[in-house]
């Protein structure tokens, strides 16, 4: 199984502003990054890991279980090499899929208007938001599938997580 993951816990990469964000918020970002740094280093997770730690958990569980699978060596004796790597990227396939919403497709936010008072909408638009908090619920039931079918395989296979 093959899939595009990115690596979204590293704090350098976390496009919060744009270049046309005004300098001053941009020099308080890069100074909470910079304490998010040492803060790493020092007890190995950050204030910001600790804001989204589910989010976060999965993202670790996803990259580290992913990088095993590209770089293991051994596998548990009654599997084969493939096999053990099937497994190891279909947990890591999980992970990321259970925790990333962007991976999921939102066909409905596009034409959305917001408004402050629901009632204030039209009917089209009060359908369109119906339909997208349906289709939430089903992205979030998926995700916890995933999640789920995750956490069961990394139970099964906890002891054999190493190279």
């Amino acid at each position: 199984m093959n899939f595009s993951m990115n690596n979204n816990l590293n704090i350098w990469e976390w496009k919060e502003h744009n270049k046309w964000y005004r300098l001053d918020k941009r020099a308080i970002s890069f100074f909470r990054k910079i304490k998010w740094m040492f803060q790493r280093a020092k007890y190995g997770y950050c204030d910001r890991d600790l804001w989204n730690l589910d989010y976060t958990l999965g993202n670790y569980l996803a990259s580290t279980i992913n990088k095993l699978a590209n770089i293991t060596h051994g596998h548990p004796i009654d599997l084969t090499k493939k096999e053990w790597d099937d497994i190891l990227k279909n947990m890591a396939y999980n992970f990321y899929v259970g925790t990333n919403e962007d991976f999921w497709e939102d066909p409905y936010n596009k034409f959305l208007s917001y408004e402050k008072n629901f009632d204030k909408l039209d009917e089209k638009q009060k359908e369109l938001w119906r339909k997208w908090f349906e289709k939430q619920d089903e992205t979030f039931n998926l995700m916890k599938e995933h999640r789920r079918e995750g956490f069961q395989t990394l139970e099964q296979w906890y002891e054999h997580l190493w190279d």
